[in-house]
């Protein structure tokens, strides 16, 4: 009986040994995926983080960080400012130019930006009328 009780928690430790040293090689299995999908984003233009600022906008949007990455096919848009996080919507890319709605105080914001090596410039439109947008890429998968 006594030796049946060993053999069954030897039998266990050497399953969570087994399971112990496979961990490190699922972590790097899946950290290598990590690398490849990273690299790819590398060589995009638009991916990375852009400080800017707004010619004449409001205070607390007149400047802050514009955040791209890159998703599957599309982008993800996102801007940091004084008043906390704006998603980008609608994002759309042709050629050097990225296009995307954002909902600001409740009022659609239509942004276009065109990229030139480090740095980002275009208009938003909304109802309140256009404001000019410069920026420089202060954050990058490089």
């Amino acid at each position: 009986m006594k030796l049946t009780k060993v053999k069954s928690r030897i039998s266990l430790i050497v399953a969570i040994l087994c399971l112990i040293s496979l961990s490190p090689v699922m972590a790097i299995s899946q950290h290598s995926t990590d690398i490849v999908t990273e690299s790819s984003l590398i060589a995009d233009k638009f991916v990375g983080g852009w400080s800017y600022t707004v010619e004449g906008a409001p205070e607390s949007y007149k400047k802050g960080l514009l955040v791209i990455v890159k998703v599957g096919d599309g982008y993800k848009v996102q801007f940091q400012v004084d008043g906390g996080t704006l998603l980008g919507d609608n994002v759309r890319v042709k050629g050097s130019t990225i296009s995307f709605d954002v909902m600001v105080e409740g009022a659609k914001v239509a942004i276009t930006l065109t990229v030139k090596g480090d740095t980002i410039s275009g208009k938003s439109t909304s109802s309140e009328g256009s404001y000019s947008i410069k920026g420089e890429k202060t954050l990058s998968m490089d």
